[in-house]
């Protein structure tokens, strides 16, 4: 019975255990990784059934489809002037637009041109508002809300992380 495994050296086997080590003190939730006939899903809860695939090179990027908008979650932490942690007024009413991947975030399509929106613009549920780069590859974000941007959270050419907030919206 061949299940794929057996190939695998100790080395292999110790780069898993770090992987493991390394999703358990991360905040992401999950990681599925493939490499050739591997196919590993680590997670710390339940794996959403749609996990993306992070592939060896050969194999095409995914990109997810786009997700609605969550609804404003608690107030993050930031640094106040005198180095202490405060809490981020989130204005009641608004929802946050937060990112689906980890990537470097662009907020226009290419240096020069405008951004994709700005603090007042109209969004539909189909707007694209940002792209997010993870291994060259350009993923257009979808508002999934139709409303008026309220505050962009990130800047451009900046490392987002998963569910990192990237804009807030009033809803219409």
């Amino acid at each position: 019975m061949n299940d794929g495994l057996s190939a695998l050296k100790e080395e292999d086997i110790q780069r898993l255990v770090r992987l493991v080590e390394s999703l358990d003190s991360s905040t992401f939730d999950y990681l599925q990784l493939q490499v050739g006939d591997v196919k590993v899903t680590i997670g710390k809860g339940a794996v959403p059934l749609s996990a993306p695939v992070i592939a060896a090179p050969e194999a095409p990027a995914y990109t997810p489809p786009p997700r609605p908008a969550s609804v404003a979650a608690p107030p993050t932490a930031q640094i106040a002037p005198s180095g202490k942690r405060t809490a981020a007024p989130v204005p009641t009413g608004t929802i946050e637009i937060k990112s689906q991947i980890m990537g470097m975030y662009y907020s226009q399509p290419e240096p020069g041109s405008p951004p994709f929106v700005s603090v007042g613009a109209e969004v539909k549920e189909d707007t694209t508002v940002c792209l997010i780069e993870v291994m060259k590859t350009f993923n257009a974000m979808a508002a999934g809300v139709k409303g008026v941007i309220t505050q962009i959270c990130a800047e451009n050419a900046q490392l987002v992380e998963y569910g990192q907030v990237l804009f807030r919206v009033r809803p219409l």
